[in-house]
């Protein structure tokens, strides 16, 4: 039986989070360190990994970033990727003891299901 830290730093977690940061930032500023982790990732995913399963990943600060209309936080690539492997691993994780009426979490019928219970 592997440790939640094991899953996380799993192939099939690391690459799947690796998957979806390649979707959710292609249209990223040319200059943006995405292209860096995408064009290393092969020497980087072997890395992380292991900085993963020792305890030494470390997040970098996040970002803020201020426009005329609204503030982003923005997180690093490569924080953004270890933040959604271990949010995949812990909705599966956690699925078996959250509770149905949990409508914010995806599979339990959202606003309609909230709205559907509620009456």
């Amino acid at each position: 039986m592997s440790t939640l830290i094991e899953k996380i730093a799993s192939d099939e977690a690391i690459d799947t989070a690796y998957e979806w940061l390649c979707k959710k930032r292609l249209h990223y500023h040319p200059n943006a360190d995405v292209w860096q982790v995408r064009r290393w990732w092969h020497e980087k995913k072997p890395i992380l990994q292991a900085q993963i399963l020792s305890g030494n990943f470390q997040f970098r600060e996040l970002r803020l970033i201020r426009g005329e209309e609204k503030s982003i936080e923005w997180w690093s690539s490569l924080d953004a990727l270890v933040l959604n492997a271990m949010t995949i691993v812990l909705t599966e994780h956690l699925k078996p003891v959250l509770s149905p009426r949990c409508f914010h979490l995806a599979g339990n019928s959202g606003l309609k299901g909230a709205i559907a219970y509620s009456k």
